[in-house]
């Protein structure tokens, strides 16, 4: 008997990933998946499940698609995965126990990372995420990037965990933390958020120490070295994109007037 729960997902060339974990969501009712317009064989593996409904559209921002994939599931209860992740019979477990209460509306647990089948050796603390819930108690508040599920109801936090596998290339984790730093600069500019040059002086150096030795990456070797660094990358950006953002409107503020200028003179 399947879980009446929809599982939902947001794709882009998942390929690699969805190969791992449309297998272990057999046993649910639906998996929704929002493709971004992949070019691999995401569609073609999807397809070959028949819970999975598969859906194409136009990238609007993580928020956007995800609160579009929230709303095309059918079932009271709802689960989000990233395709990267993969759960545990413990959270299965947990799970499970909830579908039958009315006790709570949601539930919070750890997501471990595992980078090449091993956890990294840092004192950084599991995630705590909500990624199970009543459909009717969440949704994602706006943001291009690192968006945020809200829930209205009763949560109940529990020690299990879920997997969160991280098998990137150096280079497409450099990859990853420009595009996000391009959205975050983005999401900053529109809270009206400004940066200096000091901000650009040491965010890099200050990031790199947080992450190398405040975090403990120092103790996983190169692979905390070059995490540490990525982190440090990602911050850097995020300002260097801001004050490209902030230079851009102070140029088009400091035009308009001569435009209007040449625009009223009498001809």
């Amino acid at each position: 008997m399947a879980y009446p729960v929809s599982v939902y997902l947001i794709t882009f060339n998942e390929t690699d990933n969805l190969r791992r974990l449309l297998p272990q969501l057999r046993g649910f009712r639906e998996v929704v998946i929002v493709d971004s317009g992949s070019t691999d064989d995401t569609r073609k593996v999807a397809d070959s499940f028949p819970n999975v409904h598969f859906y194409e559209r136009v990238w609007t921002g993580f928020s956007d698609q995800k609160n579009y994939a929230l709303s095309l599931c059918s079932q009271e209860w709802v689960m989000n995965l990233d395709a990267d992740e993969e759960l545990t019979p413990a959270y299965l477990e947990e799970m499970y126990s909830l579908l039958g209460s009315t006790d709570f509306d949601a539930l919070e647990t750890r997501r471990k990372l595992l980078r090449w089948g091993r956890a990294p050796r840092t004192f950084m603390q599991d995630d705590v995420l909500v990624r199970f819930f009543r459909k009717q108690c969440g949704h994602y508040s706006y943001a291009r990037v690192h968006e945020k599920l809200v829930i209205s109801g009763r949560v109940k936090s529990s020690g299990v965990y879920f997997l969160h596998h991280e098998n990137l290339s150096f280079t497409r984790r450099i990859e990853k933390s420009n595009q996000y730093s391009e959205l975050k600069a983005r999401d900053k500019f529109s809270q009206g958020k400004r940066v200096t040059l000091l901000h650009l002086i040491l965010i890099f150096p200050l990031r790199f120490l947080q992450c190398y030795l405040g975090k403990g990456c120092c103790m996983d070797g190169v692979d905390g070295l070059l995490t540490s660094m990525n982190v440090a990358w990602y911050g850097f950006m995020q300002y260097a994109k801001l004050w490209e953002l902030c230079q851009r409107a102070r140029e088009e503020a400091a035009s308009k007037p001569v435009l209007t200028a040449l625009s009223s003179k009498p001809h």
